[in-house]
C-alpha cells in the first residue's frame, strides 16, 4: 500500500480492548502484550499451533543501523536524540534487487545477529512486477529469476536462526496483473516458502497486506494459493498505519480461513489509532507504534516487529525523497506525534 525499499507509550483505548498491556522493567524496556487468549485457545477449524522457538529469543537491533550512525555523527542536531533511541529499537533489514550480492549480504546480517544470541528479521522484497509500477517499482525480471534470487538469499541464511518477511504487497496488491500474472506471481511466492523452508532454522511469514485493502476471504484464497500452509504465518501492516486493535480483528479472521496460522504485525507507524483507508505516503498524522515485542500470550500473534524502517521515506510526496532514503526530520515528527 505504500512503497519502501530498503511507539505510542500506550495504546488507545480501543487497543486495550483486544490487548492488555502491563509495564515492563526489562532492560530493553519493550512492551509486553497480554491477552485474554492463551496457547491453548482453539477454534472451529482446528486447535492453534504452539509458537516457534524464535519467540522466546530476543529481536536483533543492528548496532551500524543508519539511524543510530546519524545520530552519532551529527549529536548536536536539535532532536537528534529522537534519532539515536529510534536506533536502538530492532527493525527488520531489507533485501531486493538492489543488493549486488544477496548472499554476502544476508549472510553479513545474519552472522551479527548470531553472534550476539538474538534473531534477525529479514524482509525479501523482489517480486517480479514489484509495486505494479508505484515508486518501488522493478524487482526480479522473470519468475525463473526470481527463484534464482531466492535460492541465493536462503543460502545467506544457511543453517542459522532468521525470522523472513515474504514479498510485502505481493498479495494484497496482484490486481494489476492480469489472471495469469497472478497465478505466476502465486506460484512463485508458493515456491519461495518451499525453498525457504528447507533451511533448518528459517521461520517464514507470507505478506498479507492490511485491513484496508483486501477481505480477509480474498487475501485468505492468495496465501493458501501462495503455499501457506507450508510457511510458519503471515505478516501485516507493512508500511502502513491502521492500528493494532484493527490488525488483530482482520488477522484473527484471517487465521481461521487458513489453518489457525500465526501472523505478526508491523506497528512501526501504528500509533495514534487513525481511521485509514487508501495509499499513504509520509502522511502528516502518522506516529510510531508500539515497540517490538514477542511477550504476547495471544496465541496466533508470534510478534509486534517494526518491519517498515520508520526513519526512511515512502517516496517523493510530502517533502520525502525517494523510497528507502532516509528522511530525518519526517522521522522526528513521527516520534514526537508519538509523545517520545
Amino acid at each position: 500500500m505504500a512503497p519502501r525499499n530498503p511507539h505510542s507509550k500506550d495504546l488507545t483505548a480501543s487497543v486495550s480492548n483486544a490487548l492488555k498491556i502491563d509495564a515492563s522493567t526489562q532492560k530493553t524496556n519493550l512492551n509486553t502484550v497480554t491477552s485474554s487468549n492463551t496457547q491453548s485457545e482453539s477454534s472451529t477449524s482446528g486447535s492453534i499451533p504452539a509458537k516457534l522457538s524464535w519467540t522466546n529469543m530476543s529481536l536483533f537491533v543492528n548496532p551500524n543501523n543508519s539511524a543510530s550512525q546519524y545520530a552519532s555523527a551529527n549529536p548536536s542536531l536539535p532532536d537528534v536524540q529522537y534519532i539515536a533511541r529510534m536506533g536502538q529499537v530492532p527493525v527488520a533489514q531489507w533485501f531486493g534487487d538492489w543488493d549486488s550480492n544477496v548472499t554476502e549480504s544476508i549472510n553479513t546480517y545474519v552472522s551479527s545477529a548470531t553472534a550476539t544470541g538474538t534473531i534477525p528479521v529479514v524482509a525479501l522484497y523482489n517480486i517480479p512486477n514489484r509495486d505494479c509500477g508505484g515508486y518501488s517499482a522493478t524487482g526480479a525480471p522473470s519468475v525463473s529469476a526470481y527463484i534464482q534470487w531466492i535460492k541465493q538469499a536462503a543460502a545467506g541464511i544457511g543453517g542459522r536462526s532468521a525470522v523472513v518477511i515474504l514479498e510485502p504487497d505481493a498479495l494484497a496488491g496482484a490486481d494489476c496483473l492480469s489472471s495469469d500474472g497472478q497465478s505466476q506471481r502465486y506460484q512463485a511466492i508458493a515456491q519461495a516458502v518451499t525453498i525457504i523452508k528447507a533451511l533448518p532454522h528459517a521461520s517464514v511469514y507470507i505478506d498479507a497486506g492490511n485491513p484496508t485493502w483486501q477481505s480477509a476471504t480474498t487475501i485468505s484464497q492468495r496465501l493458501e494459493a501462495a503455499n501457506i500452509a507450508q510457511a510458519d504465518g503471515f505478516s501485516l501492516n507493512i508500511s502502513y498505519f491502521t492500528s493494532t486493535a484493527q490488525n488483530i480483528s482482520y488477522g484473527d479472521q484471517i487465521s481461521k480461513l487458513v489453518g489457525n496460522k500465526h501472523y505478526v504485525i508491523d506497528t512501526s507507524r501504528s500509533g495514534g489509532n487513525h481511521n485509514v483507508s487508501g495509499a499513504q505516503f509520509n502522511p502528516s498524522f502518522a506516529s510510531l507504534g508500539d515497540l517490538p515485542t514477542t511477550k504476547i500470550d495471544n496465541a496466533r500473534i508470534d510478534a509486534l516487529l517494526w518491519i517498515k524502517i520508520p526513519w526512511e521515506s515512502d517516496g517523493p510526496v510530502n517533502g520525502g525523497p525517494s523510497p528507502g532514503t532516509p528522511y530525518w526530520s519526517y522521522a522526528i515528527q513521527l516520534a514526537k506525534n508519538a509523545g517520545w
